[in-house]
């Protein structure tokens, strides 16, 4: 089953939620992890509106600060894999819908 647009954006900000949570129970307290959460959060309001260009740059963001927290020593790259490939194909799909191209 193909989910729609706005189901994949809430995936996405659930997802985040959780990553982020996880952060915070392990003790890790990754600085950036409210501004993720915020991220993640607009992107999926962004989707629901209908603002695919807005959204995108909230995903694109979310994707930056989860890099720099595998950077940073507050996740490895195993963890980052499922979360980052989550970031690519909800970008594909906005770019899609925006007729943009993927970054």
């Amino acid at each position: 089953m193909n989910k729609s647009l706005k189901e994949k954006g809430i995936d996405f900000s659930m997802r985040i939620g959780e990553l982020v949570r996880y952060l915070r129970e392990n003790g890790q307290g990754f600085p950036l992890g409210d501004r993720l959460l915020i991220c993640s959060v607009n992107a999926g309001m962004c989707i629901r509106r209908g603002k695919t260009r807005e959204a995108a740059e909230f995903v694109e963001e979310a994707d930056y600060i989860i890099e720099m927290a595998v950077l940073a020593g507050y996740l490895t790259p195993h963890q980052d894999k499922h979360i980052r490939a989550d970031c690519e194909s909800l970008l594909k799909a906005l770019n899609e819908k925006t007729g943009g191209q993927p970054k």
